[in-house]
């Protein structure tokens, strides 16, 4: 599509991440084409930074802005690129709302991802999977860590070495409910209903995802338990293999537990060319609940 000189130039610096860079300009050329128009005008590029400025939030806004004005690069508002700095073997990634609110957010990726670097360099991850491989290190021998704010999983957990997602667990005051059914509208999952005029929420579809907590307008539906869910020894690829559900919801810092009983796992049972992923299929999880507990 073709673009106005001022509207390519003006898009070029609305400040937001590289990676959303590229999302602008499309958005910017939907937007023109929705007015039937071929050429994108400065119209839709004003449009474009209004509604990334709103998503971003007005303290993500300032910090990249700030950071561009004194010359620095992505690698000083883009916490996954840092902490993902330097000679190591591990790799934390984490869902979008490192950028900005989710609406669905449970935990805050940023400082969850701060923590696990802190555990990996603590509990020396990098010399130990260097020491247990013979051949030169390639991106394959990586320990990769999946950190995503609620269930919507967007990370995908379960195709990492270890992840791990915000759950809330609900609890209904049926007292407090008047059945007015907001609940069951904001459920993704269908997992609420109204029998024997009694609010019951089905546990085995239920994500625990916390979203009929934000929508009830009285507070009958409680936040009873807040944690992460933690999924160990997922595999992407030609041999694609889910994690297995270690916890469903417990507290971060046992969630920090986790990953050094993973890690010692690694360290005193893993072969040269052996993943989290072997030893949960040759030895199961209750190594680590051993280790953990």
């Amino acid at each position: 599509m073709e673009w106005e000189t001022e509207a390519k130039e003006v898009v070029d610096m609305i400040p937001v991440p590289e990676v959303i860079k590229n999302m602008t300009i499309l958005y910017a050329e939907k937007l023109a084409r929705a007015k039937k128009s071929k050429k994108v005008t400065m119209d839709e590029v004003n449009e474009t930074r209004d509604a990334y400025f709103e998503m971003l939030g007005d303290s993500y806004k300032k910090k990249i802005c700030c950071a561009r004005e004194e010359g620095k690069t992505d690698d000083d508002v883009d916490p996954e690129i840092t902490l993902n700095k330097g000679p190591v073997l591990y790799r934390v990634e984490m869902c979008h709302q490192r950028f900005f609110g989710c609406p669905r957010q449970v935990i805050d990726v940023k400082k969850v991802g701060k923590m696990v670097k802190d555990k990996l360099e603590e509990i020396k991850l990098t010399e130990i999977i260097a020491d247990k491989t013979d051949e030169p290190f390639m991106p394959h021998n990586f320990f990769t860590v999946s950190i995503s704010s609620c269930p919507n999983n967007c990370s995908a957990a379960e195709t990492k070495d270890f992840g791990m997602y915000g759950v809330i667990e609900p609890e209904v005051d049926q007292e407090a409910c008047t059945r007015c059914g907001k609940c069951i509208e904001a459920c993704p999952d269908d997992a609420i209903l109204i029998k024997h005029d009694k609010l019951k929420i089905n546990r085995r579809s239920c994500v625990i995802c916390g979203a009929c907590v934000e929508a009830c307008p009285v507070g009958a539906i409680k936040n009873k338990r807040q944690g992460v869910r933690v999924l160990v020894g997922g595999r992407f690829g030609r041999w694609h293999t889910d994690g297995k559900e270690l916890f469903k919801n417990e507290p971060l810092e046992t969630a920090m537990k986790a990953i050094e009983a993973s890690v010692d796992l690694i360290k005193t049972e893993a072969g040269p060319h052996e993943h989290l992923y072997h030893l949960i299929n040759r030895l199961g999880i209750k190594p680590l609940h051993d280790k953990i507990m």
